[in-house]
């Protein structure tokens, strides 16, 4: 894996946080940001993946309201609602 070199701005007293945070973990304090960026990105990805999995199951309870019980129901309605729109 290639690294790349950035500089960052950071309150001092958080800089001595992190030296300390660091040191408990035998780590640099370059390690440990690289390790907090990476736990923080992980935690995104998952929210974002919750939030599609909302998504589908409010998209499930409409089309069971809208009568669509099969994919073959919701296949045949999406080709109705596209023919309709190409008229």
């Amino acid at each position: 894996m290639s690294t790349q070199l950035i500089n960052l701005s950071l309150p001092e007293d958080l800089v001595k946080k992190i030296d300390r945070a660091a040191k408990t973990q035998y780590a640099s304090r370059s390690e440990y940001i690289r390790q907090a960026v990476v736990s923080r990105l992980k935690t995104q990805d998952l929210d974002v993946w919750e939030e599609l999995a909302s998504g589908a199951e409010e998209i499930k309870n409409s089309a069971k309201k809208a009568g669509y019980v099969t994919d073959k129901d919701f296949n045949r309605a999406v080709k109705e609602i596209r023919q309709s729109a190409r008229k």
